[in-house]
Protein backbone atom coordinates (compact mmCIF):
# COMPACT_ATOMS: atom_id res chain seq x y z
CA UNK A 1 0.00 0.00 0.00
CA UNK A 2 2.79 2.43 0.91
CA UNK A 3 4.58 1.65 -2.34
CA UNK A 4 1.37 2.26 -4.31
CA UNK A 5 0.86 5.66 -2.66
CA UNK A 6 4.47 6.61 -3.39
CA UNK A 7 4.10 5.65 -7.06
CA UNK A 8 0.75 7.47 -7.30
CA UNK A 9 2.18 10.66 -5.77
CA UNK A 10 5.25 10.66 -7.98
CA UNK A 11 3.16 10.04 -11.09
CA UNK A 12 0.98 13.07 -10.26
CA UNK A 13 4.08 15.23 -9.82
CA UNK A 14 5.42 14.00 -13.14
CA UNK A 15 2.23 14.76 -15.04
CA UNK A 16 2.65 18.55 -15.09
CA UNK A 17 5.32 21.24 -15.28
CA UNK A 18 6.08 22.68 -11.84
CA UNK A 19 7.88 26.00 -11.32
CA UNK A 20 9.05 27.03 -7.90
CA UNK A 21 11.47 29.39 -6.22
CA UNK A 22 13.23 27.96 -3.19
CA UNK A 23 15.10 29.53 -0.30
CA UNK A 24 18.87 29.60 -0.70
CA UNK A 25 19.29 27.57 2.51
CA UNK A 26 16.85 24.85 1.48
CA UNK A 27 18.48 21.59 0.32
CA UNK A 28 17.70 22.40 -3.33
CA UNK A 29 18.87 26.02 -2.99
CA UNK A 30 22.06 24.93 -1.23
CA UNK A 31 22.83 22.40 -3.97
CA UNK A 32 22.49 25.07 -6.66
CA UNK A 33 24.64 27.51 -4.66
CA UNK A 34 27.28 24.82 -4.09
CA UNK A 35 27.48 24.08 -7.82
CA UNK A 36 27.58 27.78 -8.70
CA UNK A 37 30.39 28.36 -6.17
CA UNK A 38 32.47 25.79 -8.05
CA UNK A 39 32.30 27.95 -11.19
CA UNK A 40 32.77 31.48 -9.79
CA UNK A 41 34.57 33.79 -12.19
CA UNK A 42 37.17 34.84 -9.63
CA UNK A 43 40.47 36.46 -10.56
CA UNK A 44 43.39 34.32 -11.63
CA UNK A 45 45.84 37.18 -12.22
CA UNK A 46 45.81 39.93 -9.60
CA UNK A 47 45.08 43.52 -10.72
CA UNK A 48 48.32 45.04 -12.02
CA UNK A 49 49.79 47.81 -14.14
CA UNK A 50 49.12 47.35 -17.86
CA UNK A 51 49.69 49.26 -21.06
CA UNK A 52 47.05 49.52 -23.79
CA UNK A 53 47.40 46.50 -26.02
CA UNK A 54 49.05 44.18 -23.46
CA UNK A 55 47.83 40.63 -24.09
CA UNK A 56 47.75 37.64 -21.73
CA UNK A 57 46.41 34.15 -22.37
CA UNK A 58 45.84 31.90 -19.36
CA UNK A 59 44.24 28.63 -18.29
CA UNK A 60 42.97 27.54 -14.89
CA UNK A 61 41.85 24.27 -13.31
CA UNK A 62 40.05 24.06 -9.96
CA UNK A 63 38.90 21.17 -7.80
CA UNK A 64 35.27 20.31 -6.96
CA UNK A 65 35.00 18.43 -3.63
CA UNK A 66 32.76 15.37 -3.63
CA UNK A 67 29.66 15.19 -1.44
CA UNK A 68 28.57 12.37 0.85
CA UNK A 69 25.49 10.29 0.08
CA UNK A 70 23.58 12.09 2.84
CA UNK A 71 24.52 15.52 1.44
CA UNK A 72 23.14 14.50 -1.95
CA UNK A 73 19.63 14.06 -0.52
CA UNK A 74 18.36 17.41 -1.79
CA UNK A 75 15.26 16.58 -3.85
CA UNK A 76 11.79 17.01 -2.28
CA UNK A 77 13.33 19.33 0.34
CA UNK A 78 15.99 16.86 1.40
CA UNK A 79 14.25 13.50 1.04
CA UNK A 80 15.25 12.36 -2.46
CA UNK A 81 18.68 11.20 -3.62
CA UNK A 82 20.34 13.14 -6.45
CA UNK A 83 23.61 12.40 -8.25
CA UNK A 84 25.57 15.60 -7.52
CA UNK A 85 29.06 14.12 -7.72
CA UNK A 86 29.90 14.75 -11.36
CA UNK A 87 33.16 16.21 -12.66
CA UNK A 88 35.84 16.51 -9.93
CA UNK A 89 37.35 19.56 -11.67
CA UNK A 90 36.28 22.79 -13.35
CA UNK A 91 38.38 24.58 -15.95
CA UNK A 92 38.39 27.73 -18.06
CA UNK A 93 40.62 29.61 -20.46
CA UNK A 94 41.01 33.38 -20.39
CA UNK A 95 42.27 36.17 -22.57
CA UNK A 96 43.15 39.54 -21.02
CA UNK A 97 43.73 42.80 -22.85
CA UNK A 98 45.17 46.06 -21.56
CA UNK A 99 42.96 49.15 -21.90
CA UNK A 100 43.44 52.82 -21.07
CA UNK A 101 43.51 54.07 -17.46
CA UNK A 102 45.51 51.05 -16.29
CA UNK A 103 42.45 48.81 -16.76
CA UNK A 104 42.44 45.17 -17.87
CA UNK A 105 39.50 43.62 -19.74
CA UNK A 106 39.12 39.85 -19.52
CA UNK A 107 36.99 37.27 -21.31
CA UNK A 108 36.78 33.63 -20.20
CA UNK A 109 35.29 30.46 -21.62
CA UNK A 110 34.82 26.88 -20.40
CA UNK A 111 35.19 24.23 -23.14
CA UNK A 112 32.12 21.97 -23.59
CA UNK A 113 33.90 18.81 -22.44
CA UNK A 114 31.66 16.14 -20.94
CA UNK A 115 32.91 14.46 -17.74
CA UNK A 116 30.85 11.80 -15.96
CA UNK A 117 27.56 12.97 -17.46
CA UNK A 118 28.14 16.71 -16.92
CA UNK A 119 28.81 19.09 -19.82
CA UNK A 120 29.13 22.91 -19.82
CA UNK A 121 27.07 24.70 -22.47
CA UNK A 122 28.07 28.20 -23.68
CA UNK A 123 29.66 29.02 -20.33
CA UNK A 124 31.51 32.34 -20.58
CA UNK A 125 32.51 35.30 -18.42
CA UNK A 126 33.65 38.92 -18.51
CA UNK A 127 35.67 40.99 -16.04
CA UNK A 128 37.39 44.34 -15.64
CA UNK A 129 40.16 45.00 -13.12
CA UNK A 130 42.67 47.66 -12.15
CA UNK A 131 45.03 48.50 -9.26
CA UNK A 132 43.72 51.18 -6.92
CA UNK A 133 46.43 51.88 -4.36
CA UNK A 134 50.13 51.11 -4.70
CA UNK A 135 52.09 51.00 -1.47
CA UNK A 136 55.62 50.10 -0.52
CA UNK A 137 54.74 46.57 0.61
CA UNK A 138 51.06 46.10 -0.35
CA UNK A 139 49.07 46.91 -3.49
CA UNK A 140 45.30 47.04 -3.46
CA UNK A 141 43.16 46.35 -6.52
CA UNK A 142 39.56 45.75 -7.53
CA UNK A 143 37.84 43.54 -10.08
CA UNK A 144 34.22 43.33 -11.24
CA UNK A 145 33.08 40.14 -12.91
CA UNK A 146 30.16 38.22 -14.32
CA UNK A 147 29.46 34.79 -15.79
CA UNK A 148 26.64 33.31 -17.85
CA UNK A 149 25.93 29.79 -19.03
CA UNK A 150 24.54 26.35 -18.32
CA UNK A 151 25.69 22.89 -17.36
CA UNK A 152 23.75 19.86 -18.53
CA UNK A 153 23.99 16.78 -16.30
CA UNK A 154 22.08 13.60 -15.47
CA UNK A 155 21.47 14.55 -11.84
CA UNK A 156 17.89 13.33 -11.34
CA UNK A 157 18.25 10.07 -13.27
CA UNK A 158 21.87 9.02 -13.68
CA UNK A 159 23.13 6.09 -15.70
CA UNK A 160 23.71 4.11 -12.50
CA UNK A 161 20.21 4.85 -11.18
CA UNK A 162 18.49 3.81 -14.42
CA UNK A 163 20.10 0.36 -14.13
CA UNK A 164 18.13 -0.24 -10.90
CA UNK A 165 14.49 -1.37 -10.88
CA UNK A 166 12.10 1.62 -10.62
CA UNK A 167 10.65 2.46 -7.20
CA UNK A 168 13.15 0.33 -5.31
CA UNK A 169 16.00 1.50 -3.04
CA UNK A 170 18.47 3.28 -5.28
CA UNK A 171 15.79 4.37 -7.76
CA UNK A 172 12.92 5.70 -5.67
CA UNK A 173 11.98 8.23 -8.38
CA UNK A 174 11.16 5.52 -10.89
CA UNK A 175 13.75 6.56 -13.48
CA UNK A 176 13.58 4.63 -16.75
CA UNK A 177 15.95 6.80 -18.77
CA UNK A 178 18.84 9.20 -18.28
CA UNK A 179 17.64 12.71 -17.41
CA UNK A 180 18.67 15.87 -19.23
CA UNK A 181 18.81 18.32 -16.34
CA UNK A 182 20.11 21.81 -17.06
CA UNK A 183 21.64 24.02 -14.36
CA UNK A 184 22.02 27.73 -15.05
CA UNK A 185 24.85 29.24 -13.00
CA UNK A 186 24.56 32.98 -13.72
CA UNK A 187 26.35 35.29 -11.30
CA UNK A 188 28.01 38.70 -10.99
CA UNK A 189 30.12 40.30 -8.30
CA UNK A 190 33.04 42.38 -7.12
CA UNK A 191 36.43 41.24 -5.78
CA UNK A 192 38.97 43.22 -3.74
CA UNK A 193 42.58 42.03 -3.73
CA UNK A 194 45.62 42.76 -1.55
CA UNK A 195 48.98 41.89 -3.14
CA UNK A 196 51.98 41.53 -0.79
CA UNK A 197 55.38 42.46 -2.24
CA UNK A 198 57.58 41.37 0.66
CA UNK A 199 58.97 38.14 -0.85
CA UNK A 200 60.72 39.55 -3.89
CA UNK A 201 59.90 39.57 -7.57
CA UNK A 202 59.41 35.85 -8.20
CA UNK A 203 56.98 34.81 -5.45
CA UNK A 204 54.01 37.08 -4.72
CA UNK A 205 51.35 36.13 -2.13
CA UNK A 206 47.92 37.73 -2.25
CA UNK A 207 44.52 37.68 -0.56
CA UNK A 208 41.10 38.51 -1.98
CA UNK A 209 37.52 38.90 -0.79
CA UNK A 210 34.57 38.76 -3.15
CA UNK A 211 30.84 39.26 -2.86
CA UNK A 212 28.78 37.55 -5.55
CA UNK A 213 25.10 37.78 -6.45
CA UNK A 214 24.08 34.35 -7.73
CA UNK A 215 20.88 33.52 -9.62
CA UNK A 216 21.03 29.76 -10.21
CA UNK A 217 18.17 27.71 -11.60
CA UNK A 218 17.71 24.13 -12.66
CA UNK A 219 15.35 22.55 -15.15
CA UNK A 220 14.66 18.90 -14.38
CA UNK A 221 13.78 16.80 -17.43
CA UNK A 222 13.58 13.18 -16.30
CA UNK A 223 11.81 10.18 -17.91
CA UNK A 224 9.98 8.26 -15.17
CA UNK A 225 8.02 5.04 -15.42
CA UNK A 226 4.70 6.84 -15.01
CA UNK A 227 5.42 10.09 -16.83
CA UNK A 228 7.94 12.79 -17.64
CA UNK A 229 9.10 14.89 -14.71
CA UNK A 230 9.61 18.50 -15.81
CA UNK A 231 10.32 20.94 -12.99
CA UNK A 232 11.85 24.44 -13.00
CA UNK A 233 13.50 25.41 -9.71
CA UNK A 234 15.21 28.75 -9.07
CA UNK A 235 16.91 30.54 -6.21
CA UNK A 236 18.77 33.78 -5.51
CA UNK A 237 21.28 34.88 -2.89
CA UNK A 238 24.55 36.68 -2.24
CA UNK A 239 27.61 34.70 -1.22
CA UNK A 240 31.07 35.71 0.00
CA UNK A 241 34.35 34.06 -0.93
CA UNK A 242 37.76 34.30 0.73
CA UNK A 243 40.83 33.40 -1.33
CA UNK A 244 44.52 33.01 -0.48
CA UNK A 245 46.99 32.51 -3.30
CA UNK A 246 50.40 33.22 -4.66
CA UNK A 247 51.94 33.86 -8.07
CA UNK A 248 55.26 32.40 -9.11
CA UNK A 249 57.10 34.30 -11.84
CA UNK A 250 58.42 31.36 -13.84
CA UNK A 251 60.06 33.62 -16.44
CA UNK A 252 59.70 37.13 -17.74
CA UNK A 253 56.36 36.45 -19.42
CA UNK A 254 55.18 33.22 -17.76
CA UNK A 255 53.33 33.02 -14.46
CA UNK A 256 52.14 30.09 -12.35
CA UNK A 257 49.17 30.69 -10.04
CA UNK A 258 48.13 28.70 -6.96
CA UNK A 259 45.12 29.52 -4.77
CA UNK A 260 42.54 28.10 -2.38
CA UNK A 261 39.05 29.57 -1.97
CA UNK A 262 36.45 29.20 0.77
CA UNK A 263 32.75 30.07 0.36
CA UNK A 264 30.59 29.73 3.53
CA UNK A 265 27.23 28.06 2.78
CA UNK A 266 24.39 27.08 5.11
CA UNK A 267 21.62 24.52 4.59
CA UNK A 268 18.54 23.53 6.58
CA UNK A 269 18.07 19.76 6.26
CA UNK A 270 15.39 17.50 7.73
CA UNK A 271 18.22 15.76 9.58
CA UNK A 272 21.34 17.57 10.72
CA UNK A 273 24.59 16.17 9.32
CA UNK A 274 28.14 16.47 10.49
CA UNK A 275 29.43 16.98 6.95
CA UNK A 276 31.00 20.20 5.71
CA UNK A 277 28.39 22.13 3.71
CA UNK A 278 30.54 25.13 2.75
CA UNK A 279 32.51 25.11 -0.48
CA UNK A 280 36.30 24.91 -0.38
CA UNK A 281 38.53 24.23 -3.37
CA UNK A 282 42.04 24.55 -4.78
CA UNK A 283 43.06 26.19 -8.06
CA UNK A 284 46.11 26.11 -10.29
CA UNK A 285 46.73 28.27 -13.32
CA UNK A 286 49.25 29.20 -16.01
CA UNK A 287 49.54 32.57 -17.78
CA UNK A 288 51.54 33.66 -20.82
CA UNK A 289 51.95 37.38 -21.59
CA UNK A 290 52.87 38.95 -24.91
Amino acid sequence: MIRFLKIFTLSLLASSVISQEVDSESPEGWAMAYTTASSLNLGQITPRDVNPGDLTISAELSSIPSLSKEQQKVGFNGLKDEDLNKSPVFGRVRISYGLAWNTTAEASWTPPIEIDGAKPETLWGLAFSRPLIKGQNIDLGVRIFMSRGDVQADVTCSKEMVAIEPYTPGNLSGCVGISKDKLTIDHQGIEATAVFKTLGNRLTPWFSFSSTKIDPSVKVDAPLQYGQEVVDISSSSTIQTYTIGFDYNYSGNQLLNFATSYTPLDVNRPVELGDRDSFWNFRIGYSLSF
